[in-house]
């Protein structure tokens, strides 16, 4: 019996299908140019090990990430993106910029990505990180501190 393929409404609502999820996006920027151990990763990201290769395999089962292992002691395993991964990364970054620029023009969006944080990426992106969720935090809990007051 012949499967049925999957039916989406568009291209890019394909591509969302793929990368949907908290942390997919936020792992191709930060597997964009160079591989990462998955320490490496789970620091950057704060997450747990359990949820970044949950995410990791679904990256590489998508085509988007190539994982290897290198018979050392002690063992590690490097992740990179595919050339698909690097496509998928290129038009993310334009998303991006589209989002920075909506949330501007808008007026009542706020965008958590500071300029330190840019700076901290390797080609000026956020990449997020624990110390700045926990940034991110103390500015949510400010935020709700100034509306009590006021």
């Amino acid at each position: 019996m012949e499967r049925q393929p999957k039916m989406y409404n568009t291209g890019a609502d394909y591509a969302l299908a793929i990368i949907g999820g908290k942390w997919k996006s936020v792992i191709l920027y930060l597997l964009a140019g160079h591989p990462r151990r998955t320490s490496e990763l789970v620091k950057q990201l704060g997450t747990s090990y359990k949820v970044l290769s949950d995410q990791l395999s679904e990256m590489i089962d998508a085509g988007l990430v190539i994982r290897k292992s290198f018979n050392t002691i002690p063992p590690h395993v490097e992740y990179r993106l595919t050339p698909e991964g690097e496509n998928l990364y290129a038009a993310l970054r334009y998303l991006n910029y589209w989002g920075e620029n909506r949330a501007k023009q808008t007026g009542d969006i706020k965008i958590m990505c500071t300029d330190e944080m840019k700076q901290v990426g390797d080609d000026g992106l956020c990449v997020i990180t624990k110390k700045h969720l926990n940034h991110w935090r103390q500015e949510i809990v400010k935020s709700k501190d100034k509306d009590i007051s006021i």
